[in-house]
Protein backbone atom coordinates (compact mmCIF):
# COMPACT_ATOMS: atom_id res chain seq x y z
CA UNK A 1 0.00 0.00 0.00
CA UNK A 2 1.56 3.29 -1.10
CA UNK A 3 1.99 5.88 1.81
CA UNK A 4 2.11 9.49 0.14
CA UNK A 5 3.64 10.60 3.76
CA UNK A 6 6.81 8.39 3.09
CA UNK A 7 9.37 10.27 0.70
CA UNK A 8 10.58 6.99 -0.87
CA UNK A 9 7.01 5.96 -1.65
CA UNK A 10 6.36 9.45 -3.88
CA UNK A 11 9.74 9.04 -5.25
CA UNK A 12 8.90 5.83 -6.50
CA UNK A 13 5.27 6.96 -7.51
CA UNK A 14 7.30 9.99 -10.13
CA UNK A 15 10.03 7.48 -11.37
CA UNK A 16 6.99 5.33 -12.14
CA UNK A 17 4.92 7.70 -13.93
CA UNK A 18 8.09 9.43 -15.73
CA UNK A 19 8.41 5.58 -16.64
CA UNK A 20 5.30 5.15 -18.36
CA UNK A 21 5.31 8.79 -20.08
CA UNK A 22 8.62 7.97 -21.84
CA UNK A 23 6.77 4.54 -22.81
CA UNK A 24 3.55 6.90 -24.22
CA UNK A 25 6.39 9.61 -26.21
CA UNK A 26 6.32 7.53 -29.30
CA UNK A 27 2.24 6.82 -29.44
CA UNK A 28 1.73 10.64 -28.74
CA UNK A 29 4.08 11.43 -31.62
CA UNK A 30 2.61 9.15 -33.93
CA UNK A 31 -1.20 10.46 -32.82
CA UNK A 32 0.75 13.94 -34.31
CA UNK A 33 1.47 13.05 -37.09
CA UNK A 34 -2.11 11.25 -38.26
CA UNK A 35 -4.26 14.53 -36.80
CA UNK A 36 -1.99 16.36 -39.24
CA UNK A 37 -3.09 14.50 -42.05
CA UNK A 38 -6.36 14.73 -40.67
CA UNK A 39 -6.34 18.46 -41.06
CA UNK A 40 -4.66 18.27 -44.19
CA UNK A 41 -2.12 20.66 -46.09
CA UNK A 42 -4.11 23.74 -46.28
CA UNK A 43 -5.02 24.13 -42.61
CA UNK A 44 -2.08 26.07 -41.64
CA UNK A 45 2.24 25.49 -42.45
CA UNK A 46 2.25 23.04 -39.60
CA UNK A 47 -0.16 20.50 -40.97
CA UNK A 48 0.45 17.91 -43.24
CA UNK A 49 3.94 17.83 -45.03
CA UNK A 50 2.27 17.03 -48.09
CA UNK A 51 -0.11 17.46 -50.22
CA UNK A 52 -2.84 15.87 -49.07
CA UNK A 53 -5.19 15.51 -52.31
CA UNK A 54 -8.35 13.10 -50.93
CA UNK A 55 -8.48 13.36 -47.41
CA UNK A 56 -9.18 9.67 -46.42
CA UNK A 57 -8.47 10.17 -42.53
CA UNK A 58 -10.87 13.09 -42.22
CA UNK A 59 -13.71 11.60 -44.01
CA UNK A 60 -13.52 8.01 -42.08
CA UNK A 61 -13.09 9.83 -38.82
CA UNK A 62 -16.22 12.22 -39.80
CA UNK A 63 -17.97 9.07 -40.51
CA UNK A 64 -17.18 7.32 -37.36
CA UNK A 65 -17.78 9.90 -34.94
CA UNK A 66 -21.59 10.51 -36.48
CA UNK A 67 -22.24 6.58 -36.51
CA UNK A 68 -21.38 6.80 -32.60
CA UNK A 69 -21.83 9.83 -30.63
CA UNK A 70 -24.81 11.92 -33.25
CA UNK A 71 -26.58 12.66 -30.63
CA UNK A 72 -26.86 13.13 -26.45
CA UNK A 73 -27.19 9.62 -25.01
CA UNK A 74 -30.75 8.82 -23.05
CA UNK A 75 -29.81 7.29 -19.43
CA UNK A 76 -32.19 4.66 -18.01
CA UNK A 77 -32.42 4.31 -13.97
CA UNK A 78 -33.86 1.41 -12.79
CA UNK A 79 -34.35 -0.39 -9.96
CA UNK A 80 -35.53 -3.71 -8.56
CA UNK A 81 -37.40 -2.30 -5.72
CA UNK A 82 -40.81 -1.35 -6.89
CA UNK A 83 -41.27 1.27 -4.04
CA UNK A 84 -38.75 3.13 -5.58
CA UNK A 85 -39.63 2.77 -9.20
CA UNK A 86 -41.56 6.74 -9.20
CA UNK A 87 -37.92 8.02 -7.48
CA UNK A 88 -35.87 6.11 -9.94
CA UNK A 89 -38.09 7.82 -13.32
CA UNK A 90 -37.48 11.56 -10.99
CA UNK A 91 -34.05 10.36 -11.35
CA UNK A 92 -33.83 9.25 -14.95
CA UNK A 93 -35.32 12.49 -15.84
CA UNK A 94 -33.05 15.07 -13.88
CA UNK A 95 -29.71 13.25 -15.22
CA UNK A 96 -30.85 13.60 -18.37
CA UNK A 97 -31.77 17.14 -18.40
CA UNK A 98 -28.35 17.62 -16.47
CA UNK A 99 -26.30 15.70 -19.07
CA UNK A 100 -27.84 18.05 -21.72
CA UNK A 101 -26.90 21.02 -19.64
CA UNK A 102 -23.48 20.21 -19.43
CA UNK A 103 -23.70 19.17 -23.17
CA UNK A 104 -22.39 15.51 -22.85
CA UNK A 105 -22.92 14.71 -26.49
CA UNK A 106 -20.18 17.79 -27.87
CA UNK A 107 -17.70 15.74 -24.95
CA UNK A 108 -18.91 12.51 -25.93
CA UNK A 109 -18.01 12.98 -29.66
CA UNK A 110 -14.83 15.08 -28.96
CA UNK A 111 -13.89 11.79 -26.63
CA UNK A 112 -15.31 8.99 -29.76
CA UNK A 113 -12.57 10.95 -32.41
CA UNK A 114 -9.93 11.06 -30.06
CA UNK A 115 -10.71 6.92 -30.43
CA UNK A 116 -10.24 6.92 -33.47
CA UNK A 117 -6.49 8.10 -33.35
CA UNK A 118 -5.52 6.70 -30.31
CA UNK A 119 -7.49 6.21 -27.05
CA UNK A 120 -10.39 8.48 -25.55
CA UNK A 121 -10.19 9.47 -21.90
CA UNK A 122 -13.05 11.37 -19.81
CA UNK A 123 -12.80 12.87 -16.29
CA UNK A 124 -15.59 13.08 -14.04
CA UNK A 125 -15.87 14.45 -10.34
CA UNK A 126 -17.08 16.97 -8.37
CA UNK A 127 -15.91 20.69 -9.77
CA UNK A 128 -15.10 22.17 -6.57
CA UNK A 129 -11.62 19.59 -6.47
CA UNK A 130 -10.19 22.10 -8.42
CA UNK A 131 -12.28 25.52 -9.66
CA UNK A 132 -8.59 27.29 -10.65
CA UNK A 133 -8.77 24.35 -13.95
CA UNK A 134 -12.11 24.80 -14.80
CA UNK A 135 -12.56 28.80 -14.80
CA UNK A 136 -12.31 29.12 -18.85
CA UNK A 137 -14.76 26.55 -19.71
CA UNK A 138 -18.44 27.60 -20.35
CA UNK A 139 -19.86 24.50 -19.69
CA UNK A 140 -18.35 23.89 -16.23
CA UNK A 141 -20.02 25.05 -12.90
CA UNK A 142 -17.53 25.46 -10.03
CA UNK A 143 -19.40 22.98 -7.21
CA UNK A 144 -21.23 20.72 -9.70
CA UNK A 145 -20.65 17.28 -11.20
CA UNK A 146 -18.94 17.42 -13.84
CA UNK A 147 -17.27 15.20 -17.33
CA UNK A 148 -14.30 16.81 -19.13
CA UNK A 149 -12.37 15.79 -22.29
CA UNK A 150 -8.85 14.98 -21.64
CA UNK A 151 -6.64 15.07 -24.25
CA UNK A 152 -4.28 11.63 -25.05
CA UNK A 153 -1.16 14.57 -25.10
CA UNK A 154 -1.97 15.64 -21.41
CA UNK A 155 -3.33 12.18 -19.64
CA UNK A 156 -1.21 8.61 -19.06
CA UNK A 157 -1.60 5.32 -17.11
CA UNK A 158 0.53 2.72 -15.67
CA UNK A 159 1.82 1.31 -19.08
CA UNK A 160 3.97 -1.84 -17.32
CA UNK A 161 0.49 -3.69 -17.02
CA UNK A 162 -0.77 -6.01 -19.50
CA UNK A 163 -4.11 -5.02 -18.62
CA UNK A 164 -5.54 -1.36 -18.16
CA UNK A 165 -8.03 -2.39 -15.28
CA UNK A 166 -4.66 -3.27 -13.45
CA UNK A 167 -3.57 0.14 -13.66
CA UNK A 168 -1.79 1.07 -10.55
CA UNK A 169 -2.09 5.13 -11.20
CA UNK A 170 -3.75 7.09 -13.82
CA UNK A 171 -3.02 10.87 -14.46
CA UNK A 172 -3.85 13.75 -16.16
CA UNK A 173 -1.82 17.22 -16.28
CA UNK A 174 -3.34 20.78 -17.07
CA UNK A 175 -2.12 24.23 -16.53
CA UNK A 176 -3.42 26.76 -13.88
CA UNK A 177 -2.86 30.21 -12.77
CA UNK A 178 0.41 30.67 -10.53
CA UNK A 179 -1.67 33.32 -8.74
CA UNK A 180 -4.85 31.11 -8.05
CA UNK A 181 -2.82 28.62 -7.12
CA UNK A 182 -1.35 30.50 -4.13
CA UNK A 183 -4.59 32.31 -2.83
CA UNK A 184 -6.01 28.58 -2.77
CA UNK A 185 -6.29 27.99 0.68
CA UNK A 186 -6.80 24.18 0.31
CA UNK A 187 -3.17 23.24 -1.21
CA UNK A 188 -0.32 22.27 1.29
CA UNK A 189 1.58 26.08 1.66
CA UNK A 190 4.87 24.06 2.37
CA UNK A 191 4.57 22.37 -0.90
CA UNK A 192 3.71 25.71 -2.61
CA UNK A 193 6.64 27.35 -1.25
CA UNK A 194 9.17 24.96 -3.35
CA UNK A 195 7.24 25.97 -6.86
CA UNK A 196 7.79 28.80 -9.75
CA UNK A 197 5.45 29.29 -12.60
CA UNK A 198 6.74 26.86 -15.30
CA UNK A 199 6.67 27.17 -19.35
CA UNK A 200 4.81 25.14 -20.82
CA UNK A 201 7.58 23.96 -23.09
CA UNK A 202 9.41 22.28 -20.68
CA UNK A 203 7.70 19.20 -21.55
CA UNK A 204 9.74 17.16 -23.66
CA UNK A 205 6.77 15.89 -25.75
CA UNK A 206 5.48 16.30 -28.87
CA UNK A 207 1.71 17.35 -29.08
CA UNK A 208 -0.79 17.52 -31.36
CA UNK A 209 -1.61 20.94 -30.11
CA UNK A 210 1.82 22.17 -31.35
CA UNK A 211 0.33 22.49 -34.90
CA UNK A 212 -1.59 25.50 -33.91
CA UNK A 213 0.29 26.67 -30.90
CA UNK A 214 4.00 26.76 -31.82
CA UNK A 215 6.50 25.94 -30.09
CA UNK A 216 8.89 28.91 -29.40
CA UNK A 217 7.46 30.82 -26.68
CA UNK A 218 5.25 30.90 -23.67
CA UNK A 219 4.04 34.51 -25.60
CA UNK A 220 0.54 33.17 -25.68
CA UNK A 221 -0.35 32.92 -21.86
CA UNK A 222 -0.82 36.74 -20.29
CA UNK A 223 -0.41 36.09 -16.51
CA UNK A 224 2.34 33.35 -14.79
CA UNK A 225 1.28 29.36 -15.00
CA UNK A 226 2.22 26.44 -13.57
CA UNK A 227 1.97 22.63 -14.29
CA UNK A 228 0.05 20.58 -12.11
CA UNK A 229 -1.26 16.52 -12.64
CA UNK A 230 -4.33 15.06 -11.04
CA UNK A 231 -2.71 11.07 -10.14
CA UNK A 232 -5.36 8.87 -9.54
CA UNK A 233 -4.42 5.95 -6.87
CA UNK A 234 -6.47 2.88 -6.98
CA UNK A 235 -5.23 1.80 -4.06
CA UNK A 236 -6.03 4.78 -1.76
CA UNK A 237 -9.23 5.22 -3.70
CA UNK A 238 -7.85 8.68 -3.55
CA UNK A 239 -6.75 11.28 -6.17
CA UNK A 240 -3.40 13.10 -5.01
CA UNK A 241 -2.81 17.03 -7.27
CA UNK A 242 1.04 16.98 -7.84
CA UNK A 243 3.29 19.62 -8.79
CA UNK A 244 4.48 18.23 -12.57
CA UNK A 245 8.24 19.42 -12.36
CA UNK A 246 9.17 18.60 -8.52
CA UNK A 247 9.05 15.66 -6.76
CA UNK A 248 6.86 16.55 -3.74
CA UNK A 249 4.35 15.34 -1.65
CA UNK A 250 1.16 16.12 -2.89
CA UNK A 251 -0.54 19.40 -2.48
CA UNK A 252 -4.34 18.17 -1.89
CA UNK A 253 -6.02 14.53 -1.48
CA UNK A 254 -9.34 14.56 -2.52
CA UNK A 255 -11.71 11.12 -2.59
CA UNK A 256 -12.05 9.88 -5.91
CA UNK A 257 -16.13 10.31 -5.60
CA UNK A 258 -16.75 7.82 -8.13
CA UNK A 259 -16.27 4.19 -7.96
CA UNK A 260 -13.48 2.81 -10.24
CA UNK A 261 -12.09 6.36 -10.45
CA UNK A 262 -12.56 9.95 -11.88
CA UNK A 263 -11.41 8.09 -15.70
CA UNK A 264 -12.96 6.65 -17.82
CA UNK A 265 -10.91 5.38 -21.28
CA UNK A 266 -12.50 4.47 -24.55
CA UNK A 267 -10.53 1.99 -26.76
CA UNK A 268 -12.07 1.15 -30.13
CA UNK A 269 -10.12 -2.05 -29.99
CA UNK A 270 -7.82 -3.40 -27.60
CA UNK A 271 -4.03 -5.12 -27.94
CA UNK A 272 -3.55 -8.18 -25.93
CA UNK A 273 -0.75 -7.98 -23.10
CA UNK A 274 -0.59 -4.41 -23.47
CA UNK A 275 -2.40 -1.21 -22.07
CA UNK A 276 -2.46 0.32 -25.27
CA UNK A 277 -5.35 -0.22 -27.68
CA UNK A 278 -4.47 0.07 -31.39
CA UNK A 279 -6.77 2.30 -33.15
CA UNK A 280 -8.76 2.33 -36.26
CA UNK A 281 -6.32 4.98 -37.69
CA UNK A 282 -3.21 3.11 -37.03
CA UNK A 283 -4.59 0.54 -39.41
CA UNK A 284 -5.71 2.94 -41.75
CA UNK A 285 -3.04 5.55 -42.01
CA UNK A 286 -0.70 3.26 -44.41
CA UNK A 287 -2.91 3.32 -46.91
CA UNK A 288 -3.92 7.21 -46.64
CA UNK A 289 -0.53 8.30 -47.67
CA UNK A 290 0.04 6.01 -49.98
CA UNK A 291 -3.57 6.64 -52.04
CA UNK A 292 -2.65 10.35 -51.89
CA UNK A 293 1.42 9.61 -53.04
CA UNK A 294 -0.01 7.91 -55.91
CA UNK A 295 -2.75 10.64 -56.77
CA UNK A 296 0.37 13.47 -56.62
CA UNK A 297 2.40 11.04 -58.97
CA UNK A 298 -0.23 10.97 -61.36
CA UNK A 299 -0.82 14.59 -61.45
CA UNK A 300 2.47 15.38 -61.56
CA UNK A 301 2.65 13.09 -64.96
CA UNK A 302 -0.82 14.61 -65.84
CA UNK A 303 0.88 18.43 -65.78
CA UNK A 304 3.70 17.09 -67.68
CA UNK A 305 1.67 15.76 -70.67
CA UNK A 306 2.10 17.71 -73.59
CA UNK A 307 0.43 17.29 -77.62
CA UNK A 308 2.51 18.77 -80.38
CA UNK A 309 2.35 18.70 -84.12
CA UNK A 310 5.05 17.53 -86.28
CA UNK A 311 6.25 18.11 -89.81
CA UNK A 312 8.88 17.19 -92.64
CA UNK A 313 11.00 20.20 -93.04
CA UNK A 314 9.58 19.65 -96.96
CA UNK A 315 5.86 20.35 -95.59
CA UNK A 316 6.92 23.83 -94.04
CA UNK A 317 3.92 25.16 -95.90
CA UNK A 318 1.74 22.94 -95.37
CA UNK A 319 2.37 23.20 -91.55
CA UNK A 320 1.72 27.02 -91.46
CA UNK A 321 -1.53 26.39 -93.78
CA UNK A 322 -2.68 23.50 -91.21
CA UNK A 323 -1.90 26.08 -88.54
CA UNK A 324 -3.90 29.21 -89.65
CA UNK A 325 -7.23 27.37 -90.18
CA UNK A 326 -9.95 27.07 -88.01
CA UNK A 327 -11.66 23.95 -86.60
CA UNK A 328 -13.44 21.76 -89.21
CA UNK A 329 -12.19 24.24 -92.26
CA UNK A 330 -10.86 22.20 -95.15
CA UNK A 331 -6.96 22.55 -96.19
CA UNK A 332 -4.88 22.03 -99.17
CA UNK A 333 -1.83 20.13 -98.61
CA UNK A 334 0.74 18.40 -100.39
CA UNK A 335 1.61 15.55 -98.38
CA UNK A 336 -1.05 14.56 -95.49
CA UNK A 337 1.44 11.92 -94.19
CA UNK A 338 4.39 14.58 -93.89
CA UNK A 339 2.14 16.22 -90.50
CA UNK A 340 1.76 14.32 -87.23
CA UNK A 341 0.67 14.75 -83.72
CA UNK A 342 2.68 13.67 -80.99
CA UNK A 343 1.96 13.15 -77.03
CA UNK A 344 4.51 12.99 -74.29
CA UNK A 345 4.04 12.25 -70.85
CA UNK A 346 0.82 11.50 -69.17
CA UNK A 347 -0.99 9.30 -66.66
CA UNK A 348 0.86 5.80 -66.33
CA UNK A 349 -2.46 3.48 -66.67
CA UNK A 350 -0.68 0.92 -64.14
CA UNK A 351 -0.39 3.73 -61.56
CA UNK A 352 -4.02 4.15 -62.04
CA UNK A 353 -4.85 1.32 -61.42
CA UNK A 354 -2.76 -0.06 -58.68
CA UNK A 355 -4.20 3.42 -56.88
CA UNK A 356 -7.68 2.25 -57.63
CA UNK A 357 -6.77 -0.85 -56.23
CA UNK A 358 -5.24 0.85 -53.28
CA UNK A 359 -8.63 2.74 -52.76
CA UNK A 360 -10.58 -0.15 -52.43
CA UNK A 361 -8.36 -1.76 -49.72
CA UNK A 362 -8.69 1.73 -47.79
CA UNK A 363 -12.59 1.02 -48.22
CA UNK A 364 -12.41 -2.83 -46.96
CA UNK A 365 -9.73 -1.70 -44.00
CA UNK A 366 -12.53 1.00 -43.22
CA UNK A 367 -15.04 -1.55 -43.18
CA UNK A 368 -17.06 -0.37 -46.35
CA UNK A 369 -16.97 2.84 -45.51
CA UNK A 370 -18.98 4.32 -48.42
CA UNK A 371 -21.94 2.12 -47.24
CA UNK A 372 -21.32 3.62 -43.60
CA UNK A 373 -21.22 6.87 -44.90
CA UNK A 374 -24.61 6.32 -47.01
CA UNK A 375 -22.93 7.44 -50.09
CA UNK A 376 -25.06 5.26 -52.78
CA UNK A 377 -26.13 1.78 -53.65
CA UNK A 378 -23.32 -1.09 -52.61
CA UNK A 379 -25.59 -3.43 -54.96
CA UNK A 380 -27.47 -5.02 -57.60
CA UNK A 381 -30.08 -5.90 -55.78
CA UNK A 382 -32.23 -5.07 -52.36
CA UNK A 383 -31.38 -8.54 -50.64
CA UNK A 384 -27.84 -8.18 -51.39
CA UNK A 385 -27.82 -4.84 -50.04
CA UNK A 386 -29.34 -5.47 -46.91
CA UNK A 387 -26.51 -8.51 -46.63
CA UNK A 388 -24.28 -5.94 -47.00
CA UNK A 389 -25.58 -3.31 -44.74
CA UNK A 390 -26.31 -6.13 -42.01
CA UNK A 391 -22.40 -6.54 -42.47
CA UNK A 392 -21.69 -2.90 -42.02
CA UNK A 393 -23.67 -3.50 -38.93
CA UNK A 394 -21.93 -6.09 -37.30
CA UNK A 395 -18.65 -3.97 -38.03
CA UNK A 396 -19.78 -0.49 -36.58
CA UNK A 397 -21.73 -3.12 -33.37
CA UNK A 398 -18.18 -3.58 -32.02
CA UNK A 399 -17.46 -0.02 -31.72
CA UNK A 400 -20.62 1.21 -30.41
CA UNK A 401 -20.91 -1.81 -27.57
CA UNK A 402 -17.55 0.03 -27.02
CA UNK A 403 -19.18 3.60 -26.79
CA UNK A 404 -21.97 2.43 -24.72
CA UNK A 405 -20.03 0.26 -22.29
CA UNK A 406 -18.11 3.92 -21.80
CA UNK A 407 -21.10 5.73 -21.99
CA UNK A 408 -22.54 3.97 -19.05
CA UNK A 409 -19.47 4.22 -17.10
CA UNK A 410 -19.43 8.33 -17.40
CA UNK A 411 -22.74 8.33 -16.65
CA UNK A 412 -22.81 6.16 -13.84
CA UNK A 413 -20.70 8.15 -12.08
CA UNK A 414 -22.28 11.70 -12.95
CA UNK A 415 -25.06 10.04 -11.15
CA UNK A 416 -23.04 8.72 -8.34
CA UNK A 417 -21.87 12.41 -7.54
CA UNK A 418 -24.90 13.66 -8.40
CA UNK A 419 -26.65 11.62 -5.69
CA UNK A 420 -23.86 12.41 -3.22
CA UNK A 421 -23.85 16.13 -3.76
CA UNK A 422 -25.70 18.03 -0.71
CA UNK A 423 -26.32 21.24 -2.69
CA UNK A 424 -27.88 20.28 -6.39
CA UNK A 425 -30.72 21.50 -7.73
CA UNK A 426 -31.83 20.67 -11.11
CA UNK A 427 -35.45 22.53 -12.37
CA UNK A 428 -37.43 20.19 -14.52
CA UNK A 429 -41.03 19.30 -14.83
CA UNK A 430 -42.85 16.54 -16.48
CA UNK A 431 -46.29 16.00 -18.51
CA UNK A 432 -48.77 14.17 -16.67
CA UNK A 433 -50.26 12.12 -19.48
CA UNK A 434 -49.01 12.62 -23.36
CA UNK A 435 -50.90 15.37 -25.18
CA UNK A 436 -52.67 16.54 -22.13
CA UNK A 437 -50.47 19.80 -21.38
CA UNK A 438 -50.45 19.58 -17.68
CA UNK A 439 -46.81 19.59 -16.23
CA UNK A 440 -46.15 18.52 -12.75
CA UNK A 441 -42.84 19.76 -10.84
CA UNK A 442 -40.18 16.87 -11.01
CA UNK A 443 -37.18 19.09 -9.47
CA UNK A 444 -34.24 17.37 -8.08
CA UNK A 445 -33.52 18.00 -4.47
CA UNK A 446 -30.45 16.22 -2.25
CA UNK A 447 -33.75 16.16 0.53
CA UNK A 448 -36.12 14.12 -2.00
CA UNK A 449 -33.41 11.22 -2.35
CA UNK A 450 -34.87 7.86 -1.38
CA UNK A 451 -33.53 4.63 -1.01
CA UNK A 452 -30.07 3.84 -1.21
CA UNK A 453 -27.57 5.21 -4.32
CA UNK A 454 -26.90 1.09 -4.81
CA UNK A 455 -30.13 0.01 -5.68
CA UNK A 456 -30.37 1.79 -9.07
CA UNK A 457 -28.97 0.80 -11.71
CA UNK A 458 -27.42 2.94 -14.84
CA UNK A 459 -28.11 2.25 -18.42
CA UNK A 460 -28.38 4.00 -22.00
CA UNK A 461 -30.76 3.47 -24.73
CA UNK A 462 -27.69 1.75 -27.39
CA UNK A 463 -28.84 3.57 -30.09
CA UNK A 464 -30.47 6.75 -28.83
CA UNK A 465 -26.75 8.30 -29.75
CA UNK A 466 -27.27 6.92 -33.10
CA UNK A 467 -27.74 9.43 -35.83
CA UNK A 468 -31.06 9.10 -37.96
CA UNK A 469 -31.86 11.71 -40.97
CA UNK A 470 -35.76 13.42 -41.19
CA UNK A 471 -36.13 10.89 -43.65
CA UNK A 472 -35.56 7.94 -41.28
CA UNK A 473 -37.30 9.14 -38.68
CA UNK A 474 -40.11 9.94 -41.42
CA UNK A 475 -40.35 6.25 -42.46
CA UNK A 476 -40.71 5.04 -38.86
CA UNK A 477 -43.57 7.18 -37.94
CA UNK A 478 -45.39 6.32 -41.09
CA UNK A 479 -45.36 2.36 -40.44
CA UNK A 480 -46.54 3.01 -36.90
CA UNK A 481 -49.25 5.40 -38.12
CA UNK A 482 -50.12 2.72 -40.49
CA UNK A 483 -50.17 -0.02 -37.75
CA UNK A 484 -52.29 2.76 -35.67
CA UNK A 485 -54.86 2.78 -38.08
CA UNK A 486 -55.30 -0.78 -38.34
CA UNK A 487 -55.53 -0.87 -34.54
CA UNK A 488 -57.90 2.26 -34.35
CA UNK A 489 -61.08 0.28 -33.21
CA UNK A 490 -59.00 -1.35 -30.05
CA UNK A 491 -57.23 2.52 -29.37
CA UNK A 492 -60.61 3.84 -29.81
CA UNK A 493 -62.21 1.77 -27.33
CA UNK A 494 -59.77 2.19 -24.67
CA UNK A 495 -61.04 6.19 -25.24
CA UNK A 496 -57.67 7.14 -27.82
CA UNK A 497 -57.72 8.89 -30.47
CA UNK A 498 -55.34 10.66 -33.11
CA UNK A 499 -54.50 13.76 -33.46
CA UNK A 500 -54.48 14.27 -37.20
CA UNK A 501 -53.20 18.04 -36.98
CA UNK A 502 -50.38 17.10 -34.48
CA UNK A 503 -49.66 14.30 -37.21
CA UNK A 504 -49.35 16.83 -40.06
CA UNK A 505 -47.14 18.88 -37.59
CA UNK A 506 -44.69 16.86 -37.40
CA UNK A 507 -44.67 15.46 -40.37
CA UNK A 508 -44.08 19.23 -41.53
CA UNK A 509 -41.19 19.17 -39.38
CA UNK A 510 -39.25 16.29 -40.60
CA UNK A 511 -39.70 17.78 -44.49
CA UNK A 512 -38.33 21.13 -43.11
CA UNK A 513 -41.35 22.18 -44.57
CA UNK A 514 -43.91 23.66 -41.72
CA UNK A 515 -46.49 25.17 -44.89
CA UNK A 516 -47.63 21.28 -45.06
CA UNK A 517 -49.49 22.62 -41.87
CA UNK A 518 -51.38 24.91 -43.37
CA UNK A 519 -52.41 22.38 -46.26
CA UNK A 520 -55.57 21.43 -44.17
CA UNK A 521 -58.06 23.15 -42.40
CA UNK A 522 -59.66 21.70 -39.28
CA UNK A 523 -63.04 22.39 -38.28
CA UNK A 524 -64.06 19.36 -36.65
CA UNK A 525 -61.97 17.11 -34.02
CA UNK A 526 -58.82 16.02 -35.47
CA UNK A 527 -58.84 12.61 -35.28
CA UNK A 528 -58.38 9.38 -37.88
CA UNK A 529 -61.69 8.13 -38.89
CA UNK A 530 -62.53 4.71 -37.85
CA UNK A 531 -61.79 2.32 -40.69
CA UNK A 532 -65.31 0.09 -41.98
CA UNK A 533 -64.61 -3.19 -41.67
CA UNK A 534 -67.48 -3.20 -44.20
CA UNK A 535 -65.65 -2.05 -47.36
CA UNK A 536 -65.11 1.67 -48.33
CA UNK A 537 -61.89 1.58 -46.17
CA UNK A 538 -58.23 0.61 -45.85
CA UNK A 539 -58.85 -3.42 -45.22
CA UNK A 540 -57.35 -4.86 -41.59
CA UNK A 541 -54.45 -6.33 -43.77
CA UNK A 542 -53.12 -5.63 -46.69
CA UNK A 543 -50.43 -6.76 -48.77
CA UNK A 544 -47.65 -4.37 -51.00
CA UNK A 545 -45.57 -5.40 -53.76
CA UNK A 546 -42.22 -3.81 -53.42
CA UNK A 547 -40.61 -3.00 -57.06
CA UNK A 548 -36.71 -1.61 -57.39
CA UNK A 549 -36.31 -0.22 -60.59
CA UNK A 550 -32.54 -0.46 -61.93
CA UNK A 551 -31.36 2.89 -63.86
CA UNK A 552 -28.14 3.09 -65.57
CA UNK A 553 -25.95 5.03 -63.38
CA UNK A 554 -22.72 3.06 -64.09
CA UNK A 555 -23.45 0.33 -61.34
CA UNK A 556 -22.11 0.10 -57.76
CA UNK A 557 -19.12 1.44 -56.80
CA UNK A 558 -17.49 -2.05 -56.36
CA UNK A 559 -18.82 -2.81 -60.24
CA UNK A 560 -17.05 0.63 -61.26
CA UNK A 561 -13.95 -0.18 -60.13
CA UNK A 562 -14.05 -3.41 -61.47
CA UNK A 563 -14.46 -2.23 -65.06
CA UNK A 564 -12.20 0.84 -64.77
CA UNK A 565 -9.46 -2.03 -63.65
CA UNK A 566 -10.22 -4.11 -66.72
CA UNK A 567 -10.06 -1.16 -69.42
CA UNK A 568 -6.75 -0.06 -67.90
CA UNK A 569 -5.86 -3.16 -67.61
CA UNK A 570 -6.15 -3.60 -71.73
CA UNK A 571 -4.77 -0.23 -72.45
CA UNK A 572 -8.33 1.37 -72.87
CA UNK A 573 -7.95 -0.49 -76.79
CA UNK A 574 -11.82 -1.61 -76.22
CA UNK A 575 -11.01 -5.04 -76.83
CA UNK A 576 -12.66 -7.35 -75.24
CA UNK A 577 -14.38 -4.94 -72.69
CA UNK A 578 -17.08 -5.90 -70.25
CA UNK A 579 -19.17 -3.92 -72.11
CA UNK A 580 -19.80 -1.40 -69.55
CA UNK A 581 -16.89 0.53 -69.55
CA UNK A 582 -18.99 3.78 -71.34
CA UNK A 583 -21.17 3.48 -68.02
CA UNK A 584 -17.66 3.64 -65.99
CA UNK A 585 -16.37 7.06 -68.01
CA UNK A 586 -19.80 8.57 -67.83
CA UNK A 587 -20.78 7.70 -63.82
CA UNK A 588 -16.80 8.64 -63.27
Amino acid sequence: MIDLGKESHVHRLYTAIESSREALRPFRRNRKRMVQEYVGSWYNSSGAPYEVLVNLMNMTADVYTIGLAASNPRCRVTTRYRDLWPFAYRYQKNLNDYIEEIRFSDTLQAIVLDAFFSFGMAKTFQADWKSIQLEDDIWADPGRPYTMRISPDDCGFDMSVKDYRRCKFIWDEYRVSWDSLRNDSDMDKSVIKRMNPTSKWERPDEQANDITSGDLTDNDEYEPMVDLMDVYLPDLDAVGIFPRHITSKPLKLVDAGVEGGPYSRLSLADTPDNAMPVSPAMNQMGLHLLYNGLLRKQARQAKRQKTNPTFRASATSDADRMKRVNDGDWVKVQDPSAINIVSQGGVDQANVLFSVNVLDLFDRQAGNLQAMAGLGPQAGTVGQEEIIHNAVSRKEAKMQQRVHRFTVDVIGGLGQLMWADEFLEVNSSMEVAPGTGVHIDSSWTPEMREGDFWQYNFDVEPYSMNYESPETKLMKLERALNQAVQLFPMIQQAGGTIDVQQIMRDYGALQNTPEIENWVTFSMPSVLPQPNPTGGSMPQQTSRTYVRKNVATGGTPQARSDNLKDMLSRGFNGSGGSGQANSVVKAG
